[in-house]
């Protein structure tokens, strides 16, 4: 909103600009709309354990657990008759009630059974668990009212209602999980490890040809300094442990009923003399709709020196999400529908990662050690049609605005994930206008811009990741510090965009449109990576100074510990939006500083910490 804009005019009354269309009073709805609510949770749990066998050998037990979360809100919102919705909307203002529930009820049964023999150890675990969803929702909303006094609470005396505008609504869903499970793990004299696990679960939102999924996993380590004869050859080493797996997990973390023709209401047909509702599907059904299906393969080492002053691991990682859902264009016939939820993509994340922990001073009063973690990798989309369901590309993240139809990134088979997807900026013409590049390598006025001339412009996706932790301890103080770090990416500023250059709008503009960027007159309103700026940030996350009293007699209390603790201290950083480490770093559409994003305050706080003797 523009700041000349006044709060109240002349009469006194909350003032309502009548330009741009729909613009707000953001004091007259913080002081009197009402939007509230009630919220109730209960959580429960309950458990049952009885110990079968109890021997030197063998011990076997078994437990019965059961849990419920139940969650209940009811809110409530009303706009008077003097709010700015009413003013554009014509309604003499608006009541809304909407009530729903959700409960979530889960049992497990699990047998564990242990064999101990001389330097061999064996544990099993066989499981069984059943989990079921509910979700229910009921609303009704009126406009038109007499008297703003009654808020919400005079709903139905609203004149909407009588003239059939009022809304009601209502809904609910409900899906069941059930999984049977085992795991072995094997221990051979502390040197050698082995774990497989299996599990079979089904779920009754996919199609009915896929209810169940199988998921195995398989994991080995190896302690090397345990080994006779290699003791010797690797003595530096406390510990040295190799290790390798693979496992599969399964996703069903959508809506249910997605994989059947549901049916929903259409619009309202003259019959005998009356409307009549219509109803008709909604959905095309998909009997083989199936699992999502993650897979992990990991080959590390985890090391300890003799001395244990530094310690660490080194893993390559590869995961892989297969049978991924999407809505392909569905043939006509035999889909009533030109769209149908399938699985068919694969996408493909492969990096390292390496973590350091040393002790750099600890035979001295004051003891510091410093870890060091560092990741790097990259996603791409393997796979994206099948024989059936084809598609050239996927188009994600729409820009926001009336009427757009940019998208914000475009990922093709084989191409990575968070390419944004766009016009390359060629510098600013000599009446202030901005260019961009068409393909034959000319730069063109925004104005002109061609779909065709857009390409990757750079990634949103961060190729490094790094965190630096520091604890200090010099006698009964303590000191820790957590710094983090992100490189190699690129951040769309979409406060530069919206609100950044002269014309962005009707908004208001940044003081930077009129001081920093006053040369450029127009050329906003496509995906450029004029943009696109750095991300690369490094932070102070986190600080933390505490004392700890010991007391002389430990009857009570054993320890109390005070502590200072601030959060966000400063970024070091080019970028010029907010603070980087806020906008979103991973997912498929990374890199969006967006303009609801809220900058991030330093807190502070202090706390105690007590142990009871």
């Amino acid at each position: 909103m523009n700041p000349t804009i006044p709060v109240k005019g002349a009469n006194g009354n909350y003032y309502q600009p009548s330009s741009p269309s729909g613009i707000h009073n953001p004091v007259n709805d913080l002081l009197n709309n009402v939007n509230e609510g009630d919220r109730t949770y209960i959580l429960g749990n309950a458990d049952v354990k009885v110990n079968i066998l109890q021997q030197e050998m063998h011990n076997l037990s078994t437990s019965l657990s059961y849990a419920l979360q139940y969650n209940d809100l009811k809110s409530n919102f009303y706009t008077p008759t003097t709010s700015s919705e009413s003013y554009w909307t014509g309604f003499e203002g608006r009541a809304n009630v909407n009530y729903q529930k959700w409960w979530t009820n889960r049992l497990e049964w699990l047998i564990n059974y242990t064999l101990t023999l001389k330097k061999h150890q064996l544990k099993a675990v066989l499981g069984y668990s059943w989990e079921r969803s509910k979700w229910e929702q009921s609303g009704n909303e009126n406009m038109n009212f007499v008297y703003d006094s009654m808020s919400w609470y005079g709903i139905g005396n609203g004149t909407a209602l009588k003239d059939g505008k009022a809304n009601l609504w209502g809904g609910s869903s409900e899906s069941t999980l059930i999984g049977f499970f085992g795991r072995l793990n094997y221990n051979y004299n502390d040197m050698l490890y082995a774990s497989a696990s299996l599990r079979h679960e089904g779920s009754t939102k996919f199609g009915k040809n896929k209810k169940w999924g199988t998921f195995p996993s398989i994991s080995l380590a190896w302690e090397v300094t345990s080994t006779p004869g290699l003791k010797d050859t690797f003595k530096m080493f406390q510990s040295l442990k190799p290790r390798i797996s693979y496992g599969v997990t399964g996703r069903s973390d959508f809506d249910a009923y997605k994989s059947l023709s549901t049916y929903s209401s259409r619009s309202s047909y003259y019959l005998n003399n009356q409307w009549v509702i219509g109803y008709a599907p909604s959905l095309n059904a998909n009997p083989d709709l199936a699992w999502e299906k993650s897979t992990a393969f990991n080959v590390g080492i985890d090391f300890v020196t003799l001395n244990s002053h530094l310690r660490g691991s080194i893993e390559y990682f590869d995961r892989r999400s297969k049978d991924l859902l999407y809505n392909y264009t569905a043939p006509q016939p035999p889909f009533i529908y030109d769209n149908i939820l399938v699985n068919v993509g694969t996408t493909k994340n492969t990096g390292l990662e390496i973590s350091l922990d040393y002790d750099v001073l600890s035979k001295t009063a004051v003891k510091w050690t410093t870890g060091v973690n560092w990741s790097t990798g990259s996603t791409r989309l393997t796979k994206l049609s099948s024989d059936v369901y084809k598609a050239a590309y996927l188009d994600l993240y729409q820009k926001p605005g009336l009427g757009t139809s940019e998208y914000f990134f475009r990922v093709e088979e084989g191409g990575k994930i968070g390419q944004f997807y766009g016009y390359k900026h060629a510098g600013i013409d000599e009446t202030g206008q901005l260019l961009i590049y068409d393909n034959e390598g000319e730069a063109r006025p925004v104005a002109q811009a061609d779909p065709a001339w857009k390409r990757n412009i750079g990634n949103g996706a961060p190729k490094h990741f790094l965190s630096w932790s520091n604890s200090f301890r010099y006698k009964n103080f303590d000191l820790s510090m957590l710094f983090r770090s992100a490189l190699g990416y690129k951040i769309f500023n979409m406060r530069k965009y919206g609100m950044g250059l002269k014309g962005c709008g009707t908004d208001n503009v940044l003081r930077t449109a009129y001081t920093d960027y006053n040369n450029i007159t127009s050329g906003g309103g496509v995906i450029s990576s004029y943009f696109l700026e750095n991300g690369n940030y490094f932070k102070l996350d986190n600080v933390t100074v505490g004392y700890t009293f010991t007391p002389k007699k430990r009857e009570l209390i054993e320890s109390l510990r005070v502590y200072l603790t601030a959060k966000n201290l400063f970024t070091l950083t080019a970028y010029e939006g907010n603070d980087p480490s806020i906008v979103t770093s991973n997912g498929i559409t990374p890199g969006i500083d967006t303009n609801s994003a809220y900058p991030q305050a330093t807190q502070v706080s202090l706390g105690v910490t007590l142990r009871f003797h």
